[in-house]
């Protein structure tokens, strides 16, 4: 019994983000004033690593930003219909939104990506019949 309990605690600690496990500090803000958390910074070593927001204020965090070290955003997590559960990925580079994926039926799958360069969409691809890949892709 004990060494399974090690066992799930060793999973957990791997699958677990890291900024929340190294951080060195965290902050809190209230952003509309009622005296309850809505934003979470993760700082480690005097940088902000991981964001978490709850932009409708109903407890649930719905918006999640990862930076690199030098303060640009890398990656993007957000719950757009606020039903807790995650349904826009983006994903960034020196800055810049990449690859944006959406899961536009709220099934848990990501059904639409857009891949961009330069601010603009260069390729969307989509799953029209939820088997987990595109079958519909249009370049542009």
């Amino acid at each position: 019994m004990k060494r399974k309990f090690i066992y799930i605690i060793f999973i957990l600690f791997l699958l677990s983000p890291s900024s929340i496990l190294f951080c060195t500090e965290v902050i809190l803000s209230d952003i509309n004033k009622d005296g309850d958390p809505d934003g979470w910074s993760y700082v480690r070593e005097g940088y902000i690593e991981r964001q978490e927001l709850d932009m409708n204020f109903d407890g649930k965090v719905d918006s999640v930003f990862m930076y690199a070290s030098d303060g640009r955003v890398k990656e993007e997590m957000l719950d757009t219909n606020y039903d807790g559960a995650m349904d826009n990925w983006r994903e960034y580079n020196d800055g810049e939104v990449t690859l944006d994926m959406i899961d536009s039926d709220f099934d848990g799958k990501v059904d639409i990506w857009f891949y961009i360069d330069r601010g603009r969409i260069y390729k969307m691809e989509k799953d029209t019949n939820a088997d987990g890949y595109p079958d519909e892709v249009n370049t542009y």
